[in-house]
């Protein structure tokens, strides 16, 4: 099976694609550069004396397949994303990682000013092939109809949009339904939208969320995270969660005015194992057809052939790339900041127990080579 069937049984990839933004920070002793692709560096300011506190739910999340308020291109995905290793790549650089077996070379060729996102280069492509250039939008509809969003609480924010300052913070909140009895946001502060309990601390209480940026900072309107952290990523999979983490990572938006975190970026790596290891775990919820070990390592080797760089987003000509990088955009707009918690369904019964598959089985390692190795060698190029 190859990626492309995976993506189109995930409904397009939209379990990921719409939670991706959902992680437990981990801060790291690295700080964001401000070099060349990167993220604005933490400014010799003051720290803010601001108390507010605002609310933002994401309204648009750009996976990459257009530009900013811009009409579907192939290299949009350029833009998105921050320079994750520091370097600036195309397909002859020798200075990087080793390739997998059968992984074209085009797969280390980086965005603009050497941005990072293997996922929207290599692997976008395939959603959209799949389940028609209307994915993207459709995600977006789900949004604003109000049945999924991500919030992101920030305090420390003043009005001004060049403000700069050192000292704030912020933590995001996955949200669910808006209204179970189907009444729509209005994206201004009038919204109490739920947000879900997975990733809080206390479960009643929506201001206890694990995924916390405690060293934030503005440059010139320009709020970011701050030191690259390893995050969480939460998916659902029939209401199972499946925990990824995501290396190197570093969230931003422009404040452009009161009420709005416009041009906003996140960027990361995934581990390519931690991935594929992560998604065998819920293979059977996605489709009955992944029980079989042999589908699944198919679609394995596949992903693990987009890897561009060291889960740690480092680069080691001595080393196999074993990390997909990712850059992802959106914009949000202020509402409530959140008083309630949405409830959490039961998961279903996994569907691979109980002769479901040979997912899990040693004997169904003899045709994973063969399966495998058929769909990696029709879809890869080297040159």
């Amino acid at each position: 099976m190859k990626l492309s069937r995976l993506m189109a049984l995930t409904g397009a990839g939209t379990a990921l694609l719409a939670t991706v933004l959902t992680f437990q920070a981990c801060s790291s002793d690295e700080e964001s550069s401000g070099s060349v692709g990167g993220p604005p560096a933490r400014p010799d300011a003051p720290s803010t004396t601001s108390t507010t506190v605002k609310t933002f739910a994401i309204q648009e999340l750009l996976l990459g397949d257009a530009p900013r308020g811009g009409a579907q291109s192939t290299s949009a995905w350029k833009k998105f994303g921050y320079n994750i290793d520091g370097k600036v790549s195309t397909k002859s650089s020798s200075d990087l990682c080793k390739l997998p077996s059968g992984a074209s070379k085009a797969v280390q060729e980086d965005g603009d000013t050497g941005i990072d996102n293997s996922f929207g280069a290599n692997i976008l492509p395939i959603i959209l092939n799949t389940a028609g250039a209307e994915g993207p939008a459709k995600i977006n509809e789900a949004i604003v109809k109000g049945d999924f969003t991500i919030q992101l609480t920030v305090k420390g924010l003043t009005d001004d949009p060049k403000q700069t300052n050192t000292g704030l913070s912020g933590y995001l909140n996955p949200a669910g339904k808006f209204d179970e009895n189907g009444g729509a946001p209005t994206f201004t502060t009038a919204d109490d939208w739920p947000v879900r309990p997975e990733l809080l601390s206390s479960p009643s209480d929506p201001a206890s969320s694990k995924i916390r940026f405690d060293d934030a900072y503005i440059v010139n309107g320009t709020w970011v995270s701050g030191n690259k952290s390893e995050v969480q990523i939460s998916l659902v999979f029939s209401g199972v969660a499946l925990d990824l983490t995501v290396h190197s990572a570093v969230l931003t938006f422009d404040h452009t005015a009161p009420n709005k975190a416009d041009n906003g970026t996140v960027a990361g790596v995934l581990d390519t194992n931690e991935l594929i290891e992560g998604l065998r775990k819920v293979a059977g919820r996605i489709s009955t057809s992944l029980c079989s070990r042999s589908a699944f390592d198919g679609i394995a080797q596949q992903i693990r052939q987009a890897s561009d760089i060291l889960a740690d987003g480092a680069q080691d000509p001595g080393k196999e790339c074993n990390g997909i990088s990712v850059g992802l955009g959106f914009s949000a707009l202020e509402i409530g900041t959140p008083t309630k918690v949405a409830a959490l369904g039961d998961p279903t019964e996994d569907p691979c127990k109980g002769g479901g598959g040979d997912a899990g089985s040693d004997d169904a390692g003899g045709d994973s080579g063969s399966d495998a190795g058929g769909d990696a060698a029709s879809d890869a190029t080297t040159d």
